[in-house]
């Protein structure tokens, strides 16, 4: 079964009952991150007060929100309330708040009840996992740009960081949201590796994102060590490459003749002007260049 991340101070402790996800609300102080479980529940009182929720908006204002409220907990489990009621952070970005759900919703689903209903949806089916993650990698805005923006015209994965969490993780706050950064870090370093890119992105425009770095290679992002040292990407970088270089490469098969097309016909160009006359040129159609056409091996 499909499993997007569901974040964890919020439903890393869960449990399913009949066949509903139930989750645990847990204090940083409280959560053990080696067995994920919570060793004490955010939920008082029968019901849970969901941080992720704006109740001031809802379907029918504008802005709009999916609706929401207090929880009720669990009639048969201590301490847990139902996933399908909270709007906290899940999928390949951790889409949260209410007035994001809803967004979402209506752009991948065409209908705000989707999501609203049951915002689970992210955590539980892959092409929403990751068309919520696309969406918002495309659409939110921050200082002018969106994370694509950043890493595009930037190539700044600290500004993606930014836009996505910024007011929590630029500059990270002590405890729970350094150790989310350095986790972050890890797992971006981690797949820098396995693709074997040349070189990190800039850390840049996230205050102190470089600092955790330096200081978690040795424990939660152990896996940046194979980057210290080696030159971020620079910003600015051009998009295209190199104007000069060839439409085509050339096959470089030496068994083709050297001034024909390497897919011609014996006897005539295979790119020969519909307008020409009758019999096909001695030399290269009238659309390539006089010594070669763009597609022929310069061998």
């Amino acid at each position: 079964e499909f499993q997007a991340a569901r974040e964890y101070m919020q439903c890393g402790d869960n449990i399913v009952v009949g066949g509903q996800v139930l989750c645990k609300p847990c204090a940083s102080a409280n959560f053990d991150w080696t067995s994920k479980t919570c060793s004490i529940s955010l939920v008082t009182g029968g019901s849970y007060t969901d941080p992720y929720c704006n109740s001031a908006l809802t379907p029918s204002t504008d802005p709009d929100g999916c609706a929401c409220g207090p929880v009720a907990e669990d009639g048969s489990n201590s301490g847990y309330v139902p996933a399908s009621e909270l709007f906290f952070g899940r999928g390949a970005i951790q889409t949260s708040w209410n007035y994001n759900y809803i967004d979402v919703s209506l752009a991948l689903t065409g209908s705000a009840d989707t999501f609203c209903t049951d915002p689970d949806l992210i955590a539980t089916n892959e092409s929403y996992a990751w068309g919520a993650a696309i969406y918002f990698w495309m659409s939110h805005v921050k200082n002018g740009k969106t994370s694509h923006d950043s890493v595009l015209t930037d190539a700044s994965f600290g500004g993606t960081v930014d836009n996505i969490n910024g007011g929590l993780e630029c500059p990270a706050s002590a405890g729970y949201f350094t150790d989310a950064v350095s986790y972050r870090l890890n797992h971006y370093c981690t797949a820098a590796t396995a693709m074997s890119v040349d070189s990190l992105l800039s850390l840049d425009e996230c205050s102190g994102l470089s600092t955790i770095m330096s200081s978690c290679v040795s424990g939660l992002c152990s896996a940046c060590n194979a980057w210290v040292g080696v030159t971020p990407a620079p910003t600015n970088a051009p998009t295209n490459g190199p104007t000069n270089a060839p439409t085509n490469a050339p096959t470089n098969d030496p068994n083709a003749p050297t001034n024909a097309p390497t897919n011609a016909p014996t006897n005539a160009p295979t790119n020969a002007p519909t307008s020409g006359p009758t019999n096909a040129p001695t030399n290269a159609p009238t659309s390539a260049p006089t010594n070669a056409p763009t597609n022929a091996p310069t061998n």
